[in-house]
């Protein structure tokens, strides 16, 4: 099988999964999982890749249990019942052959080192079972009750509020609007019936693929909008002026609301979201959820990547991960669920203003510059940790990468994933002229540091 971690994980524009990787799949897994759960979306690929990954684990011993279609929360809140998860799902790209999503026992992702071994469990020639010895298939379909179930158990008695809702003909069809219903908000759905044909919009912030949305959350006074992805892991939402709200303000929205003592964010996150959760920022919130300990709030920041802010959620006991528009809730699983994030806005929403809150936000500017380093990559990475002191950090977070704090900003810098001589720096400040100094500062720093000195 390929060497290539993108192939287990998600199709590939450049290169789809097959079935055959499919089957080398199931015989590396069962080496060291010996009861294993599958899901699958609603691609039509799907059932074809689901077939060959379980001939490859039944046939290498290990005991199989198909929970059919569901969304990627429902199959993360299912691997609790085997050793791991494979969830068959495009994932983040459209329109392509199936890929395989691999979940722990928690629903949290597989991460880059368990990637690594299991590619190198597939390099070997499988041992195959004798008839005796076959892996057993079981059919279980009653995995997106258990969530949905599980998720109403979190959730007041009753709320308030409307809500418009686009569940994209996808598999969250299945959950987002009757738990919405059942805890009580006016629910205005749309695209909720599962169709494998539906082509679904974009989830960004361009006005061709929001109009329609926001047409709809305009027509009705006082309601918010929400439009899920296919799989019910991500998700736009719309203000009570239909006004669409980015990744990062949803994540201060909910920090808000929940009031967590411990929050999982990227090292490159925006400062904004650091500042809310420290209390830089205040506001005035309506919320049953009480007051942390302080002295147990912790925000904690982890190399950007899936599997690092899994480790880290579950290192920390964190309740709030965030990650490129994923928010992970402790309670029901370590996956990105957005069918509980429409929850806890629909309970916000009842008796706040979402608008008014947003409006309410800091304004932060932010600058992009990269830089080509002459020397090898060690010796920048050593100049680098040698020059940072001299900027006067309030806080230095280093792990592949910098995140530097400043007085009334901060920087991160990153390598370039296409190139092996350069970095990418975000720097960031509610501050513009802050912004325009700290810029001069950090081209003072790659000045000393791009030769390795």
């Amino acid at each position: 099988m390929e060497s290539n971690v993108r192939l287990l994980l998600r199709s590939s524009p450049s290169e789809d999964v097959t079935p055959e990787m499919g089957i080398a799949l199931g015989h590396a897994l069962a080496i060291e999982h010996s009861k294993v759960i599958v899901g699958m979306d609603l691609i039509k690929s799907s059932p074809m890749m689901k077939n060959a990954l379980i001939s490859g684990l039944i046939s290498s011993g290990a005991d199989v249990i198909d929970i059919g279609i569901v969304s990627g929360p429902a199959a993360a809140y299912a691997a609790r019942m085997g050793d791991c998860c494979v969830y068959i799902t495009e994932f983040r790209q459209l329109d392509l052959v199936s890929g395989y999503l691999l979940l722990n026992k928690d629903g949290g992702p597989f991460g880059k080192e368990q990637i690594r071994h299991l590619e190198q469990l597939c390099m070997k020639a499988p041992v195959l079972s004798d008839y005796k010895s076959l892996g057993t298939l079981k059919e279980y379909y009653h995995a997106t009750n258990d969530y949905n179930q599980k998720l109403l158990s979190l959730l007041p008695t009753s709320t308030g509020g409307t809500v418009v809702l686009n569940s994209n003909c996808g598999t969250a069809t299945d959950s987002a609007p009757q738990i919405l219903n059942r805890m009580g908000t006016d629910v205005i759905s749309i695209n909720a019936q599962k169709d494998r044909d539906f082509i679904t919009k974009s989830l960004s912030i361009k006005e061709a693929d929001i109009h329609h949305m926001r047409d709809m959350v305009a027509s009705d006074a006082g309601s918010i909008g929400i439009s899920i992805n296919r799989i019910g892991t991500l998700m736009r939402v719309f203000d009570e002026s239909s006004n669409p709200l980015t990744d990062d303000q949803v994540m201060m929205t909910l920090m808000l609301f929940l009031r967590p003592a411990k929050v999982v964010v990227p090292m490159n996150v925006s400062s904004a979201i650091v500042d809310i959760f420290k209390g830089r920022q205040k506001f005035k919130v309506n919320t049953p959820y009480p007051e942390p300990d302080l002295e147990k709030m912790d925000i904690i920041l982890a190399h950007p990547d899936v599997g690092s802010i899994h480790k880290a959620m579950v290192d920390s006991d964190a309740d709030l991960g965030y990650y490129d528009g994923g928010f992970i809730f402790k309670d029901i699983s370590q996956f990105a669920d957005a069918i509980h994030a429409c929850t806890i806005l629909a309970q916000f929403c009842s008796n706040n203003n979402l608008e008014k809150i947003v409006k309410s936000f800091s304004r932060y500017y932010t600058e992009k510059k990269s830089y080509k380093f002459t020397c090898t990559r060690s010796d920048f990475v050593r100049a680098v940790n040698a020059n940072l002191g001299n900027v006067n950090p309030k806080s230095i977070y280093e792990n592949d990468g910098w995140r530097i704090d400043m007085e009334s900003g901060s920087f991160f810098i990153e390598f370039d994933r296409n190139s092996d001589d350069g970095v990418t720096i975000y720097a960031e400040s509610n501050d513009r002229l802050y912004l325009i100094s700290l810029i001069e500062v950090i081209d003072s720093l790659m000045v000393n540091c791009v030769n390795g000195q």
